[in-house]
């Protein structure tokens, strides 16, 4: 199965499985939650069925996020709008789990640090919410954006809703757990805050460049007799011994690094105490940081994981502040509390991951996350893991699951990388055992209501190889179909491609017409955003000077009006005192 299915399936895979955490951005307690704050007011929210709706989704320590809890995120991720494509939706409900399960793993070590939120703080945010959602109705429906709520109420009657029950239903589907983690999440914020005040001397060193060298003695190298050698060269160094020679003796580094007589790769002030900090604690790090180059080093010392023993020694320092520094100095000392309360933030999500791990509770998301890691390793473990994915989904496709659509896609998914892998290895048994589930799995898929582009496009191929051209036809028909948006246009030229295969060159000329006149039709309607984005663009450039010139004009207004009562004579004055001189 070439061509098509590498496009089809393959690419599917590596476009819409998120890989781990590592495609997870880490969340900034600042922003965090303006994904979820995107919504509308008062849109209409996708619920879906009702089945199921208690059933637990995530578990993060003793907190339970239900099925309904996650909808209510997808809704408003999506804007109430969430994906229809089973590839989409399932994608879309891992993400969002992860992101949420990060989130409130989070929440909760910040809450064991005492930064909890009381019952009227996460009352004032939802309030606080609610009204901001409010002021957006305002300005979308009044003049000028501006009004009272009697003014905002009488708007929504008019469009056959009210100001009560828009309130109402903007509370009902914000999760409450949302005002709570932001809740929380700020008081941390607010407190890192109010923690740093640097000197320019603090400031003025996020510009230094430190270079640091050492001498590592691998424990799993020397075991019992690691820390004898260490010693050993600590005693060198403390004789006199250049550092280089010392480490060339001693050090169990790469070359690489032995060569530049251990010198490692450098980087800023703080990211290098940073380093230091995780390997060996604070006040180490502080005390490297505070050497000179080639001239002071530590004693042994031993990291926390046990891996190996030390010592470090800085190599060169290069100081290279920026040319506006003096003048600009509140900017770059805001940097440096940003960045501050970044490495406090991941100090705080590192203990939130070794604390409150995520499991997923959910059959469908389980298995999911499992895929996701499959990426990346050997064929023959990559293998056991599908295979194991396939035994899970098939009970589940089996049951009265509400989401079975998804666990069906899913087990597609999976059975047509196990044919792949294993016509990889040449196993021909198990490409025909994979090959004959997967075909009963499309079809049961389709027989029982499902529907789904890219597995009719897998179906066609599958059925052309097969020499059974007009079922594929009957496909591809299908296929074409179902692409109505110009930026689906690149599965017509997957169709038009199959259409070649079948041997229907004049429908394939057809479906090549079609679609690159819907990536014309793209282009033009990213060209129209492109130009509403410039204009929107240049109108907000011009209210902003506008408002410039207001000010400036506010601020001349005063002198203009007092200038008269400089030479008025003193009994006009009320107070019965001089007016003030203007200009002295």
């Amino acid at each position: 199965m070439a061509g098509i299915t590498v496009r089809t399936f393959r690419e599917l895979l590596k476009r819409k499985l998120v890989k781990g955490v590592g495609l997870i951005v880490l969340l900034l307690i600042a922003g965090s939650m303006v994904i979820f704050f995107a919504i509308p007011p008062g849109a209409p929210m996708q619920r879906g069925g009702g089945e199921g709706l208690n059933q637990p989704v995530l578990k993060v320590g003793n907190e339970v996020i239900t099925e309904a809890d996650l909808t209510r995120f997808i809704n408003l991720q999506t804007q109430g709008n969430p994906p229809s494509e089973y590839g989409a939706q399932i994608q879309t409900r891992y993400q969002t789990a992860q992101n949420l399960a990060n989130q409130l793993a989070m929440t909760l070590e910040l809450e064991k640090q005492g930064y909890a939120a009381s019952r009227a703080e996460i009352e004032a945010a939802k309030e606080e919410y609610i009204k901001s959602q409010l002021d957006m109705l305002r300005q979308q429906l009044l003049p000028e954006g501006k009004g009272d709520d009697r003014a905002l109420d009488k708007a929504l009657k008019e469009r056959g809703a009210s100001l009560r029950r828009v309130r109402e239903q903007i509370a009902a589907e914000t999760p409450e757990l949302l005002f709570r983690m932001r809740v929380v999440q700020d008081k941390f914020l607010k407190s890192q805050r109010e923690k740093y005040n640097p000197t320019d001397e603090q400031v003025r060193l996020m510009f230094e460049q430190v270079y640091p060298a050492r001498v590592f003695v691998s424990i799993e190298k020397h075991t019992d007799k690691a820390q004898a050698r260490i010693n050993e060269a600590y005693a060198a160094l403390k004789a006199g011994k250049p550092f280089a020679e010392v480490v060339q003796q001693y050090s169990d580094d790469p070359d690489a690094i032995k060569k530049q007589g251990g010198r490692v790769t450098g980087s800023g002030y703080y990211e290098i105490q940073e380093q230091l900090s995780n390997l060996f604690g604070t006040e180490v790090a502080n005390q490297v940081m505070a050497f000179k180059p080639n001239k002071d080093f530590t004693e042994p010392l031993q990291d926390k994981e046990k891996k190996g023993y030390y010592i470090y020694a800085i190599a060169e320092r290069k100081m290279e502040p920026p040319s506006d520094f003096d003048k600009n100095k509140e900017g770059y000392r805001q940097a440096f509390i940003n960045m501050r309360i970044g490495n406090e933030q991941q100090r705080v999500m590192n203990a939130a991951q070794q604390n409150f791990k995520p499991e997923f509770v959910d059959p469908i998301l389980a298995q999911y996350d499992a895929l996701t890691k499959t990426f990346g390793t050997p064929t023959p473990e990559r293998l056991k893991t599908l295979k194991a994915i396939n035994d899970a989904l098939t009970p589940i496709v089996n049951s009265a699951n509400p989401n079975v659509r998804l666990a069906q896609w899913m087990q597609i998914l999976v059975l047509n990388q196990l044919v792949q892998i294993s016509k990889e290895v040449k196993d021909k048994e198990g490409e025909k055992t994979y090959r004959e589930q997967l075909t009963a799995a499309i079809n049961r898929f389709f027989n029982e209501g499902g529907e789904d582009l890219n597995i009719r496009l897998l179906r066609a191929e599958m059925l052309i190889e097969a020499g059974q051209k007009q079922k594929a036809l009957d496909d591809l028909e299908i296929a074409a179909g179902m692409v109505v948006r110009p930026n689906e246009f690149p599965f017509l030229f997957g169709i038009a491609e199959l259409y070649e295969k079948a041997g229907r060159k004049d429908l394939a000329q057809q479906t090549r017409k079609r679609a690159t006149d819907l990536q014309k039709e793209m282009a033009r309607r990213q060209e129209e955003q492109q130009e509403m984005i410039r204009r929107q663009l240049e109108e907000l450039r011009k209210q902003q000077e506008a408002e410039r010139k207001k000010q400036q004009e506010a601020q001349q207004q005063p002198q203009s009006n007092q200038q008269p009562a400089a030479n008025a004579p003193q009994g006009d004055n009320p107070q019965g005192q001089a007016a003030p001189q203007q200009g002295k």
